[in-house]
């Protein structure tokens, strides 16, 4: 009985010493990546993503967000003035940003027969 007491004593004290050095292994590879990677620029991130309020059109802001909850009115169907209120209230419901909104009022305005 203590021979089979000793070799499971063994047994756990090296499988315990094993697991130790793995993860002590595993903390050093660790640290060490991320010593590497933020010295280092990274290959993927940041990723430069275009923000669609700077490279969409008036039009194109028009039309993919307007058309969502109604059908598009005609720019000729209303004044500038008009377009500038009617623009200043949908943009809270459509969620349009400042730099969206004005692009859409540009496009309005300019479109307008008026």
């Amino acid at each position: 009985m203590t021979f089979i007491t000793n070799k499971m004593t063994k047994s756990l004290a090296i499988t315990a010493v094993a697991v130790g050095f793995l993860f002590i292994a595993g903390c050093a590879a660790n640290k060490s990546t991320k010593t590497a990677a933020a010295t280092s620029k990274p290959a993927v991130w940041p990723l430069t993503l275009k923000d669609p309020a700077t490279t969409e059109s008036g039009a194109q802001i028009w039309a993919e967000n307007c058309m969502r909850c109604h059908e598009l009115r005609s720019p000729s169907q209303y004044t500038p003035a008009q377009w500038g209120i009617i623009v200043q209230y949908m943009r809270l419901k459509a969620g349009l940003t400042g730099t969206q909104a004005k692009k859409v009022l540009a496009f309005l305005q300019s479109a307008s027969a008026h």
